[in-house]
C-alpha cells in the first residue's frame, strides 16, 4: 500500500522548509512506502530556492510553475502526478500539525476518504464564521453530510478521488469541497476527524479579508453548475 505525500506551497519562504522538515520528521519517516511531492504555485519570494535547497538532501518529487496556476490547477496537478493507493494532501502555513497525519491514516483500510474536522481553531474570527457559514449553506443546499468539507488536511482513496475528479466544475476556488460532496454524492465511505488548527503568522493567502467578495461571487456562480452535476450523479446511482 503506497501513499502519496503532497505539500502545497505559494510564496512560503518564511514556513516551507520548515514545514518540509516536519513532514519528514512526523510522517514520512514512519512510512513504509510513499513517495513525497512538493506543488510550488508560482511563489514569487524565496519560496522556489528554499525547496530546491531541500530536495538536495531529501529526495522528492517537485513541480513548479512561473506563474500561479491557481489552488485548483495545483491541486489537480499534484493529483495527476501522484502514483499513491491512497493521497494525502496538506498546504504550507503552520496551520496543521502533522502528527494529526496518524489519526486519519489509521482508517485508511475503512473508509475512502478521511478528512480533518478542523476543532479548538485559533485562527481569524472572521474565517470561523466563514466557514460554518459555507457548511450551513452545502449542508441546506446540497444535502452536505460534511461539518468541516474544506479543510486542507485530506486522505483520499486514489479510485475515489479520481472517480470525484472525472468532470470538475469551473470553480477554481472550493474544489475540496467539490470532491467531497462527488464522494458523498457517488456513496463512497468517508469520516471526518477531529484534528488541530493554528493561525498562520502571516495573512491568509487563501482567504485575506479583501478576497472574500471575489470568492463568494464566483462561488454563487459556479453553484448551479455543481448543483447539475451533482443531481446526474444521483440520478445515475442506485
Amino acid at each position: 500500500m503506497k501513499i502519496s505525500v503532497i505539500l502545497l506551497a505559494h510564496n512560503e519562504e518564511k514556513n516551507i522548509g520548515h514545514e518540509i522538515d516536519l513532514v519528514k520528521e512526523n510522517i514520512l519517516d514512519k512510512l513504509e512506502d510513499y513517495e513525497f511531492i512538493v506543488v510550488e504555485d508560482g511563489s514569487i519570494d524565496k519560496t522556489k530556492e528554499i525547496i530546491l535547497e531541500k530536495k538536495k538532501k531529501l529526495n522528492f518529487i517537485y513541480s513548479t510553475s512561473d506563474k500561479r496556476r491557481g489552488v485548483k490547477n495545483a491541486m489537480l496537478e499534484s493529483f495527476r502526478i501522484s502514483s499513491g493507493d491512497y493521497i494525502f494532501f496538506t498546504d504550507c502555513g503552520k496551520k496543521f500539525d502533522f502528527k494529526d497525519f496518524w489519526k486519519l491514516f489509521g482508517l485508511i483500510n475503512k473508509y475512502d476518504l478521511i478528512s480533518g474536522l478542523r476543532t479548538s481553531r485559533k485562527d481569524q474570527f472572521y474565517r470561523i464564521i466563514l466557514t460554518k457559514i459555507f457548511n450551513y449553506f452545502l449542508n441546506v443546499t446540497l444535502k452536505s453530510k460534511y461539518k468541516d468539507i474544506d479543510s486542507g488536511f485530506k486522505i483520499f482513496n486514489r479510485k475515489a478521488l479520481q472517480k470525484a475528479t472525472a468532470i470538475i466544475s469551473n470553480n477554481s476556488n472550493f474544489l475540496s469541497a467539490e470532491i467531497c460532496l462527488k464522494i458523498q454524492y457517488y456513496k463512497f465511505k468517508f469520516i471526518e476527524v477531529p484534528i488541530n488548527y493554528y493561525q498562520r503568522n502571516e495573512v491568509s493567502k487563501a482567504l485575506p479579508l479583501y478576497k472574500i467578495p471575489k470568492l463568494i461571487f464566483n462561488f454563487l456562480i459556479n453553484f448551479f453548475e455543481l448543483r447539475k452535476q451533482l443531481k446526474k450523479i444521483n440520478s445515475t446511482i442506485v
